[in-house]
Order: C-alpha cells, then sequence, then structure tokens
C-alpha cells in the first residue's frame, strides 16, 4: 500500500482523457491521496494546462478520439519538459492498438485501466514515473487474444467505423486482400465470422475493452 502521508511535499498531475467521466474518476482517485490533479479532455488542452499548472507528472490516455494523440503529447513533455513523469493509462494491452506505429518515450509507465484495480496501483506508477524507476503492470487475466501488428492496424480501422473499401485505400491494396485480412483476424480474435451476426462489431467491441494485443 502507499504511504501518502510520508509525503514531504504535495505532488501535481495532469489526467488527460477526452471521457470525461473517466478523466474525472482519475483526478479524483488521486486527490484522495493528496495529489493535486487538474482534468484535460484534448492533448492541446492538456499541454496548455501542463505549462499553466507544472506538474511532477502527467496521466494519459493515448486515443482522443480525433485531433492530438496521447503519443504526441507524451513525446512533447518528454523533448521540453523531461522533469515530468509520464504515465499512460488505456483501455488497450498494446499501445499500437490506439495510435499505430507511434512509440512510446522510454521512459513513460504503461498502465492498461482493467488493471488498476485500487488507485494505489495508479500512485504507484505515478511515483515510479516521477523517479524513473522500474514499474510492472499485472498480467491481465481473462480472455486476451494476440493478433500480428498487420491485423492490429486493421482492427484499429474497423473499430473506427471504416468500410471495408476505405481500409484498402488507407492500406494501399485490393479489397480482397482486405478481406482476407479480415478473415484471419476473425480467427485470431476467436470470432466465428459464419456465425456471428456482424463481426465487425464483436471486433470493435473487443479492441474497445482492452482484450486484444499484439504479438
Amino acid at each position: 500500500m502507499t504511504d501518502t502521508s510520508a509525503r514531504t511535499r504535495t505532488l501535481r498531475a495532469v489526467v488527460a482523457d477526452d471521457d470525461v467521466f473517466t478523466a474525472s474518476m482519475v483526478a479524483s482517485a488521486l486527490r484522495s491521496t493528496g495529489i493535486e490533479a487538474t482534468q484535460a479532455t484534448t492533448a492541446d488542452e492538456a499541454w496548455t494546462t501542463i505549462l499553466e499548472v507544472e506538474p511532477n507528472a502527467i496521466v494519459t490516455d493515448l486515443d482522443f478520439g480525433g485531433g492530438g494523440t496521447g503519443a504526441e503529447l507524451l513525446w512533447r513533455v518528454h523533448r521540453e519538459l523531461p522533469w515530468v513523469g509520464l504515465v499512460v493509462l488505456t483501455s488497450h494491452l498494446s499501445p499500437e492498438l490506439a495510435v499505430g506505429d507511434d512509440a512510446l518515450p522510454p521512459s513513460a509507465v504503461y498502465l492498461v485501466k482493467s488493471q488498476v484495480k485500487d488507485v494505489d496501483v495508479l500512485v504507484r506508477a505515478v511515483d515510479a514515473a516521477i523517479v524513473g524507476g522500474e514499474h510492472r503492470s499485472e498480467e491481465p487475466a481473462g480472455d486476451v487474444r494476440t493478433v500480428t501488428r498487420s491485423q492490429a492496424e486493421v482492427l484499429r480501422l474497423v473499430a473506427s467505423g471504416a468500410s471495408t473499401r476505405r481500409i484498402a485505400a488507407e492500406r494501399g491494396t485490393s479489397v480482397r486482400a482486405v478481406e482476407t485480412i479480415l478473415g484471419r483476424l476473425y480467427t485470431a480474435l476467436g470470432v466465428d465470422a459464419d456465425e456471428q451476426a456482424n463481426p465487425r462489431v464483436t471486433a470493435a467491441r473487443m479492441w474497445q475493452q482492452g482484450r486484444v494485443r499484439i504479438r
């Protein structure tokens, strides 16, 4: 357990998530331990808030549903404010599922929302990010499926509502090739395309629930 009474100074954190409820919950949890937490719902708003608040750490989602990504925000903080601790709090077991091939700063502490069972897990991650120490996440429980990087990119597009034709255009390939990839993706996810009324919906739900990782 984290001994918040042992803190010798008040820590400040910026919480960034495009879901207002999630941002509020995380910020409230941090405040309950004595950390001053300020919320933001876009990457741009988070950066402005960081400059105003001068936090010790940021806790950010990766996918803001448009505009700047959490990865871009993390890199900007890493370059311009390297003393600020970086914590990722996302639904996805693999960052590529949220931000494609964008890498994350090596100092970022990675947390999966489903693994944060209590506030102590979050506080330990913030502390580790600030001091640059190691923080190990627990292995995920439940039914987790593994996909390739190529399948993960297609899954991201499926989850965004992209049609097969649009996916083909995005990837510079044929509709038939995408249909083949989709078939292999559904197999990897354990989705029976013949029995499911809409395998796209099932696949997208698994993506949203953080039940997919990249090998």
